[in-house]
């Protein structure tokens, strides 16, 4: 009888316990996350302003959902920033072309900089002085 009033407790423990295990409720659920299968893509653009200025933006993903593409711009005056990148199981990388002031080689997470100088107009225009103008201070 023991017996029987153990397993009767066993049982009902068991079912107790697999009916209270939660069931998501979809109207609750984020209807993207539902159905996110990667879906390949390509896309790009570029468009300068005819005066040396040139901006650009190229993006590809497969059917895995890995992502490769690249953007950069080049402003009249040479300077230039370039980045490719890669975004997947591993996370997202970027290799940095430029020639911008204040850049350095130095590398920070996923993202490696070559950096060459700046143009030397660029760097003429930052050293060169402020026009002197005259301020008028009215009296009170």
């Amino acid at each position: 009888m023991r017996s029987n009033i153990f397993a009767t407790f066993l049982v009902i423990s068991t079912l107790s316990a697999v009916s209270s295990v939660p069931i998501p409720d979809e109207s609750t659920m984020d209807p993207n996350l539902l159905n996110e299968i990667p879906s390949p893509y390509d896309f790009g653009y570029e468009f300068g302003d005819g005066q040396g200025m040139v901006q650009y933006r190229r993006e590809s993903a497969d059917a895995n959902g890995e992502v490769k593409g690249s953007y950069g711009y080049t402003d009249s005056n040479g300077l230039y920033r370039n980045v490719e990148y890669t975004a997947g199981a591993d996370g997202y990388k970027a290799v940095i072309r430029s020639n911008e002031p204040g850049l350095s080689n130095q590398n920070t997470a996923d993202a490696t900089f070559f950096v060459e100088p700046p143009p030397p107009e660029v760097l003429l225009e930052q050293i060169s002085p402020v026009p002197e103008t005259e301020v008028f201070i009215p009296e009170i």
